[in-house]
């Protein structure tokens, strides 16, 4: 595929179901990832979580033999940042990224992104799979520096 048809440049990404503001981000088109370009800030009651400008990520680890049934675009962009920051920090991310500051469990990081998800509209088949598949596989990830 042609290289542009994955150009992405600091691009307010909206979903239509969402009530979550939309991160702005790039596609690293030679990275094969997303970079984060202003900071993006997440809030539900009792928690604040305030992901940096310049975060990678890598949106969500689907492998393509499963794009035909789910592709890492349709769940979200919130639920992957998100989740991507907790993992790579295992669940504890930098001074003044958390308010009030706490460390996640791995669960706790994947049961935050099924409720992001759902807060952006993604269908509950779609948001339950997803969440099935980082419980069971995730465990390798968090802590571990992403792909990206």
């Amino acid at each position: 595929m042609h290289e542009g048809a994955y150009h992405l440049d600091r691009a307010r990404v909206v979903l239509p179901d969402s009530g979550l503001p939309a991160p702005v981000v790039s596609y690293l088109t030679r990275e094969r990832c997303w970079r984060l370009e202003e900071p993006f800030t997440y809030e539900e009651p009792g928690l604040e979580i305030t992901v940096p400008a310049g975060f990678h990520f890598d949106l969500a680890s689907v492998p393509r033999s499963f794009w035909w049934l789910i592709a890492p675009f349709e769940l979200s962009v919130a639920a992957p940042l998100l989740h991507d920051f907790l993992y790579r920090h295992a669940g504890a991310p930098p001074a003044g990224s958390v308010d009030p500051s706490r460390r996640f469990s791995r669960k706790e990081a994947d049961d935050l992104f099924r409720r992001v998800m759902e807060r952006e509209g993604v269908p509950r088949w779609r948001r339950t799979a997803a969440w099935w598949a980082v419980r069971v596989f995730g465990a390798r990830a968090f802590g571990r520096a992403g792909p990206c």
